[in-house]
């Protein structure tokens, strides 16, 4: 007698053994009275010698039990041949494991405690999913040509030999028995019932358990086992954080005692892609790794044991990422699915994510930082190196907090956006580079922000001189920080505060939201108005959530943040009087707290400076203030609201500047109106479409329409037109 050569030679004897179950059930079944029925009819209509037959039975249940014993000396050769081929395949099982081999469905018995009798279940449901014979001997056993898979019934009448036994044998297919509960195999409902009895559902082996018991490797649509890509030298980590996980592997290989480990490895924004670390703890440790998001378990609670059962077939390693905010009975299904497993598992996400980590399981905790300044600085330079933006590294590491994977990944989306729109020369500006960076990091703010795409410059912005000056100051900040926070050490010195807030102020329409504007667009940042709706709650502790989530998904990318009318939210703190005082003051406490915490940049503006938070104003690194513009910068502005494509006619700029003391906001909304009417009309935009519009922006303003300030252009006006 020789060893198995392999799984599949001794599947295939074990097969032979149920083909000798199906036949002794076979012959059970050619001994019992035949309703006379036609073949086509059966399992459509019941006959009156089926009917007759049940009730002539002594014992309803014991019945069929009963003819085996009266058959018994029929069927004690096949019973001897189930013995022989018992014994034989168990010989040489030991065979095969004694010359080290291991043998797959033998394997899964033991990781999953099946018993003999479960194992047969198993063997059962698996021969349609090898040979469509099976299909046939399932069909006529069951008196239906269209049951082609075994039902529950049949599957206990085969394994069974006492009604009794088989009362007992139920409970091998409830819901908390290994073969449900790690989805070995699968209960599928009769077709033609819709609320059917346990014993007329179907059993069907699982896809992942079929693969693997013939030895073919994992289906990589129906599970998440995978290969690791990477070794833990090749990982692109700083040289402590390697050295860290170099020890844990090490201790998990020799001196820790053998138990369930769990390793939790807390990664933030920028830092490697947490997957990528987890697989090469996996291929250090000689395991492959199934991965499962926590958020499924909460429309799935399951799917934590499938998951389970994929890990242990592989000798695996369970990997699980937190998402996005699951809840916490997500996290109760997952302990409870791997409560008295043996596996490792692998927890991806913040240091917050998972609340509690079973007593008996020894833990382990690595913190997976982001790559550093100086790290980001070379793997720009060497990722841009034959571009012009490579001049230009450091700028790109102050302001994108990538690793070096997500660099090259920058570099490439830079390179494809550069061909797109110069496909004669496609290498990629410093312009492009930032463009790809942005659009990496986009911010998920739908919830509390409105998207701003910028379209102003410099050129479209007309404020005093000294106004301007302090505006090109922010810029500078921003671009030269790494110079002064980094190279002249300046940061070394600041633990809070080395963002940069700045307050616009000023009366509407004089230019605070295009100066936001300018600002983004000129450093490439993503520009985001906060919606004031959506974040203040009327609810205790609600608003300084919504604050937290947008700041930290603000942190995670290069965004400027806009307050508009800022006073609603950075107002004076007031004396405490009642409760609604009381947390009034905790929200504005939190936010001076939270923007001194904030890197990025924060813009606000109000129209009602003296409202604010004496205690904000002392953290604004800028406060400009926007004035009405004189008579000079009023005519500038009218100018550049004609874009040269429209059509004009002799448009007296320096009169309207010089009558109509307007912000630049409300001359943008006169340069439109007498758009519209001047297209409504046909004809080139003039003062005749200007005059009236100027009078409709007064009377909406709520501001008396003087004629002496209308000049010769009085009989243009509405007022003049309609006596």
């Amino acid at each position: 007698m020789n060893p198995y050569r392999d799984s599949v030679e001794h599947l295939q004897e074990e097969l032979g053994r149920l083909d000798l179950l199906l036949r002794r059930s076979v012959i059970i079944a050619r001994a019992t009275p035949d309703p006379k029925v036609p073949l086509e009819l059966r399992g459509v209509v019941v006959s009156d010698e089926e009917v007759d037959a049940v009730f002539d039975a002594v014992d309803v249940m014991g019945e069929p039990w009963r003819r085996q014993d009266e058959m018994a000396s029929v069927l004690a050769p096949i019973d001897h041949k189930l013995q022989e081929a018992r014994r034989s395949i168990d010989e040489r099982r030991g065979l095969t494991e004694q010359s080290g081999q291991s043998l797959a469905l033998p394997h899964l018995a033991k990781v999953f405690e099946l018993s003999p009798a479960e194992v047969d279940l198993l063997l059962i449901a698996l021969g349609p999913e090898l040979e469509p014979r099976y299909e046939t001997l399932y069909s006529y056993l069951q008196l239906d040509a269209t049951r082609k898979r075994p039902s529950v019934d049949l599957a206990l009448n085969l394994i069974c030999r006492s009604a009794a036994e088989k009362v007992m044998a139920r409970r091998l297919l409830s819901p908390s028995g290994p073969l449900l509960y790690y989805k070995l195999v699968q209960l599928l409902d009769d077709q033609q019932d819709r609320q059917p009895t346990l014993l007329r559902r179907f059993i069907k082996a699982d896809e992942s358990v079929v693969r693997f018991l013939i030895g073919q490797p994992a289906d990589a649509r129906s599970t998440a086992q995978v290969e690791a890509p990477l070794s833990i030298e090749d990982l692109e980590l700083d040289d402590p954080t390697r050295a860290r996980l170099r020890n844990m592997i090490e201790a998990i290989r020799k001196w820790v005692p053998r138990s369930r480990h769990v390793i939790q490895l807390i990664s933030t924004a920028g830092a490697l892609p947490p997957w990528d670390v987890a697989d090469a703890i996996c291929a250090a440790l000689g395991s492959s790794a199934v991965r499962l998001e926590l958020t499924q378990l909460q429309s799935d609670p399951s799917s934590a044991a499938a998951a389970l059962r994929d890990a242990a077939l592989g000798d695996g390693i369970l990997v699980v990422a937190a998402g996005d905010a699951p809840e916490p009975q997500a996290e109760r299904s997952l302990w409870a699915a791997v409560n008295g497993s043996p596996l490792t598992l692998i927890l991806l996400g913040s240091a917050s994510s998972y609340g509690s980590i079973p007593a008996e399981a020894q833990p382990w905790r690595v913190e997976v930082p982001p790559a550093g300044y100086d790290q980001r600085r070379q793997a720009w330079t060497q990722s841009l190196a034959r571009t012009p933006a490579a001049a230009d590294a450091a700028r790109l590491a102050d302001t994108f907090p990538f690793g070096p994977s997500l660099i090259r990944q920058a570099t490439r989306l830079a390179t494809s956006i550069a061909a797109l729109r110069t496909p004669a020369e496609p290498t990629p500006s410093t312009e492009h580079v930032m463009e790809a960076g942005r659009s990496l990091t986009t911010p998920n703010l739908s919830r509390f922000a409105m998207p701003l795409t910028p379209r102003y410059g410099w050129e479209d912005l007309v404020l005093p001189e000294d106004k301007m000056h302090q505006l090109r100051g922010v810029e500078t900040r921003v671009r030269h920080r790494q110079l002064v926070h980094r190279q002249w050490g300046f940061g070394q010195k600041l633990t809070r505060g080395k963002g940069l807030n700045v307050l616009f102020t000023g009366p509407s329409g004089t230019g605070k939201t295009m100066a936001a504007e300018v600002l983004a667009g000129a450093l490439s940042l993503t520009l985001h108005q906060i919606d004031l709706s959506t974040v203040i709650s009327k609810y205790i502790g609600e608003t300084e959530q919504h604050l937290s989530a947008i700041f930290r998904e603000a942190e995670s990318s290069q965004t400027l943040l806009f307050f508009d009318e800022a006073e609603a939210l950075f107002g004076k703190r007031t004396e405490v009087k009642d409760a609604h005082d009381r947390y009034a003051n905790i929200e504005v406490n939190y936010l001076l707290q939270r923007i001194e915490q904030y890197e990025g940049i924060v813009v606000l503006a109000t129209n009602l400076h003296r409202n604010l938070d004496d205690a904000f104003l002392r953290r604004l690194s800028e406060v400009i203030e926007f004035p009405m513009p004189d008579e000079p910068a009023r005519e500038q502005i009218w100018r550049k609201h004609f874009p040269a494509e429209a059509p004009t006619k002799e448009i007296d700029f320096a009169f309207l500047a010089k009558q109509f003391k307007l912000a630049g906001g409300n001359i943008r909304n006169v340069a439109l109106a007498a758009a519209y009417a001047a297209a409504e009309h046909g004809t080139a935009i003039d003062m005749g479409h200007l005059i009236p519009a100027v009078e409709a922006e007064y009377q909406k303003q709520g501001r008396l329409v003087m004629e002496n300030e209308f000049g010769k252009y009085l009989d243009l006006t509405r007022r003049r037109a309609a006596r």
